[in-house]
């Protein structure tokens, strides 16, 4: 077993030992969650093939993404309890110009889907809930990379996996509505491929060879998430 399962394993094991019986009672409820996330850091690796290790460990280094995302958490009745699917959209870029003086824009796009057992702490009270949590996920992503307006189309990306752990704290407004507030810490690796559809660019009168070679690379945020939601309950 990987050590990344095997933590997961763990954190669900603790959940339910700790959620006996005698747990404090929640109603069996069922919440949405409408949520902004800001993902401080990612790491986008261009030349992860290289036989040269210093080429292969050179990354972009892409800071704080927002993004947004919705979350269906279901909490057990008479349990300390709950399990949720959610689905995140981020969207990450940085430009500048290349040796050449000409203009790029590189970054990424992911869709992070997770599953989440969580475990309301028994401190909690009737208007504030502390949680902590954690589950794995599948990351579908592509990256996003253009030269001098010309975009490379990706032509092939592939979904990847990986595990987060969470705590955070919900503050109930009305019966029905509570703002709610974690932090995650999430591994989410994904690789991509993009091609130009023609193998020359025309900037500023210059002809630029870029080949219609696909190209590879590996996408990694493993970066603090923080989550700032609405939550409805029903």
């Amino acid at each position: 077993m990987k050590p990344g399962v095997g933590a997961c394993v763990s954190i669900v094991v603790l959940l339910i030992a700790t959620s006996g019986p005698g747990a404090r009672a929640s109603d069996g409820i069922t919440t949405v969650t409408l949520r902004a996330n800001l993902t401080t850091s990612s790491q986008l690796y261009t030349n992860p093939d290289s036989p040269d290790p210093i080429e292969r460990s050179t990354f972009t280094l892409l800071e704080n993404q927002f993004g947004g995302g919705i979350e269906v958490k279901y909490t057990f009745p008479e349990s300390n309890l709950a399990l949720s699917i959610s689905a995140d959209y981020i969207r990450a870029s940085s430009s500048g110009q290349t040796s050449a003086r000409v203009p790029y824009e590189d970054g990424y796009r992911v869709v992070p889907v997770e599953l989440t057992a969580y475990f309301i702490i028994p401190i909690s009270g009737p208007s504030i809930k502390v949680f902590m949590g954690g589950g794995a996920g599948a990351y579908v992503g592509e990256r996003t990379y253009s030269l001098a307006g010309v975009e490379a189309v990706p032509v092939d990306a592939r979904t990847g996996f990986g595990i987060h752990v969470l705590g955070g704290a919900s503050y109930r407004v009305t019966e029905l509505v509570s703002i709610t507030g974690e932090m995650k810490f999430r591994d989410v690796q994904f690789d991509a491929t993009n091609a130009f559809t023609t193998p020359r660019i025309v900037y500023n009168g210059r002809v630029i060879e870029v080949g219609t070679e696909p190209f590879h690379s590996t996408i990694q945020t493993n970066g603090i998430v923080i989550h700032l939601g609405v939550a409805f309950s029903f």
